[in-house]
């Protein structure tokens, strides 16, 4: 009896989770260069299988209904480039991803080219971190006035290279990376990033996100109807449980 139950729940927190990230996605839809994610969700027992049988195929002990959520995936596909004309807005055309030093060090990698310039005239991201050359340093560039070239050699006001900043890849591409949130990512420290030598950067441009409005609202509107439906099972599934009990006490 107790397998109707586990069953029904592990579907509603299935639907629970795909609506947590679709409605991250539409959240973070006006983010430039935000990538949207995808629950993907299997069965319990062909985890059991994979674990016991290291991927062999063959059935382990009884078939359990029972719906996981086996990852969260990203969909990796670029956005539209739209041209802003706002000299701190940069946009990378091709593969590769911008690198910003977050606090404690951390270095995060994302498509978000919105810049800005602190106090300090260093080159930011605002509410993440300071952006950093290809070689690992900080870029300077002392006011808004600068300019960055397809290359990715930034150049000062008074014309001089203070830094240059390339599109960056893993070695195994978007394998080694955890996203964070908010379209940013990591790497395992010590990973060793590889220059995208086919990308340029581009200056009052920015990438927008991939969410699709209307796909990220009928998946979310399945979400929901899938949640109710569950909910709405357990309580029957619960109703007959206790009929059962009752039936069972009253022959007895």
């Amino acid at each position: 009896m107790l397998a109707g139950f586990y069953s029904i729940a592990s579907g509603m927190l299935v639907s629970q989770r795909k609506l947590e990230v679709l409605g991250n996605n539409l959240v973070n839809s006006q983010t430039p260069g935000y990538h949207a994610q995808r629950v993907v969700a299997s069965p319990f027992e062909e985890q059991l299988a994979m674990r016991l049988e290291d991927y062999n195929t063959g059935a382990v002990g009884d078939v359990n209904p029972i719906a996981i959520v086996e990852t969260v995936s990203t969909q990796f596909q670029s956005g539209n480039l739209q041209d802003t004309g706002r000299n701190m807005d940069l946009a990378i055309n091709g593969y590769g991803y911008f690198q910003v030093q977050g606090d404690a060090g951390i270095t995060y990698l994302t498509r978000n080219g919105q810049f800005d310039v602190d106090e300090q005239g260093y080159l930011i991201l605002p509410n993440l971190g300071r952006v950093l050359s290809s070689d690992g340093q900080l870029i300077q560039v002392g006011d808004t006035n600068f300019s960055v070239s397809e290359e990715g050699d930034v150049y000062s006001s008074e014309g001089e290279i203070v830094g240059t900043i390339r599109p960056m890849m893993p070695p195994n591409n978007e394998d080694d990376m955890v996203q964070y949130g908010n379209g940013v990512f990591g790497v395992p420290a010590g990973t060793a990033l590889v220059d995208q030598a086919d990308s340029t950067i581009l200056q009052g441009r920015l990438e927008l996100s991939n969410v699709d409005l209307t796909t990220e609202q009928t998946m979310l509107l399945e979400a929901q109807n899938s949640f109710t439906a569950c909910s709405t099972a357990l309580q029957i599934y619960d109703q007959l449980n206790q009929r059962a009990a009752t039936s069972v006490a009253s022959i007895n």
